[in-house]
């Protein structure tokens, strides 16, 4: 029994390890290459696994691309904080201005994949939108409005201030390539996510009434 065990703990050891090491290399090329042109074959070169090791645990691209996608879906939901009513809006909006800088910073690939997916509308991605991310604004529209109720910060259009926040935050990662032509650097350093947590934070705050 013992035995039987710890051959199956094994097991689930290295499909675990093989199944990562697929998942974290398909990300990384599906961003270089972009969704339609990344190949199941390129994907196993890179990994330096068969190509029938990717299909024995994702029997085709599309599965795979599904799986990258939830696995960055679920990062986000899970590294980004909701609102805390009672924290007010100065804090939630800045610490959920400098999360996102951080995931656009040390997810990169990430984030360029789940864009690619947005512009192609893959159903998967406006699918999983519509279930998680839908209830989680409505939550955080919630939140806001008491803030405003409060005097906390002006009326503001919770839809169009999150939209806003995705586009500034996110292009730190989207767009890296345009933004060190701006800079003049061969790449983005520390510093300058710092620089952009600061103006965008200074300029949301702004714009809702908030103090700074």
């Amino acid at each position: 029994m013992e035995e039987k065990r710890a051959k199956d703990q094994l097991k689930a050891h290295i499909r675990a390890q093989n199944q990562e090491l697929i998942l974290s290399t398909a990300e990384r090329v599906f961003a270089r290459q972009g969704l339609a042109k990344t190949t199941t074959q390129m994907i196993a070169n890179e990994a330096g696994l068969p190509k029938a090791n990717i299909h024995y645990y994702y029997r085709s691209k599309k599965d795979l691309l599904e799986a990258v996608l939830s696995n960055i879906l679920q990062l986000w939901l899970e590294s980004v904080s909701c609102f805390e009513l009672d924290k007010g809006p100065k804090v939630c909006l800045t610490r959920y201005i400098s999360e996102k800088i951080d995931q656009s910073r040390i997810n990169t690939n990430a984030s360029k994949v789940f864009a690619m997916a947005l512009i192609g509308e893959e159903p998967f991605v406006l699918d999983y939108l519509k279930a998680h991310f839908v209830s989680e604004l409505n939550r955080e529209k919630q939140t806001i409005q008491t803030w405003v109720e409060q005097g906390q910060m002006k009326t503001t259009s919770a839809e169009h201030l999150f939209i806003s926040l995705w586009a500034l935050t996110q292009t730190y990662a989207d767009f890296d390539a345009q933004i060190k032509i701006v800079l003049d650097k061969p790449a983005l350093e520390e510093d300058d996510y710092d620089q952009a947590k600061a103006f965008i934070t200074h300029m949301i705050l702004t714009s809702c009434g908030i103090n700074d």
